[in-house]
């Protein structure tokens, strides 16, 4: 019996299985992949210091010129008159050009009189009811465009 008890016998105890003390180093080795990014980022900001300085790289953008714009450095927005057509008694009357309402036919009448340079300068807004035929913001539209006048529809 004592001959067997050696036989069975180990030279060292077995190593206890803890979770805890295992190592806790998993996955992939990530420190030559670091050390090759360092060399990368090192070599280009080398490369960026020898390449020259950020004015040396022109960089010719183009400047925004605003044809209303004044020379003198003083400027003012685009006058811009405001025409609103709305029906009344199955006549279309415009509002905004001048004190009262009018007729459509008297203001296209004042706008074709206007004077052509100073007409040019304008921009006229036009807003229409929706029960207003579209032949109304038609002609005033291209009275307003025989005069030079820029338009926008509302």
């Amino acid at each position: 019996m004592n001959n067997s008890n050696t036989q069975h016998k180990r030279p060292r105890p077995l190593k206890q299985r803890n979770v805890l003390t295992r190592s806790s180093r998993f996955g992939p080795n990530m420190t030559p992949m670091v050390d090759v990014t360092l060399v990368i980022l090192i070599f280009f900001m080398a490369s960026a210091s020898i390449a020259g300085h950020e004015w040396f790289l022109r960089a010719e953008l183009p400047e925004v010129q605003d044809p209303d714009l004044v020379s003198s450095g003083f400027s003012l927005p685009t006058p811009m008159l405001s025409a609103d057509l709305f029906l009344q008694d199955a006549q279309i009357f415009v509002r905004g050009i001048g004190d009262e309402p009018r007729p459509l036919e008297v203001v296209i009448e004042q706008i074709q009189g206007m004077d052509t340079v100073a007409a040019s300068g304008l921009i006229l807004g036009i807003r229409a009811a929706d029960d207003v035929p579209y032949w109304a913001i038609v002609a005033l539209h291209d009275a307003a465009a025989s005069m030079s006048m820029r338009v926008a529809i509302r």
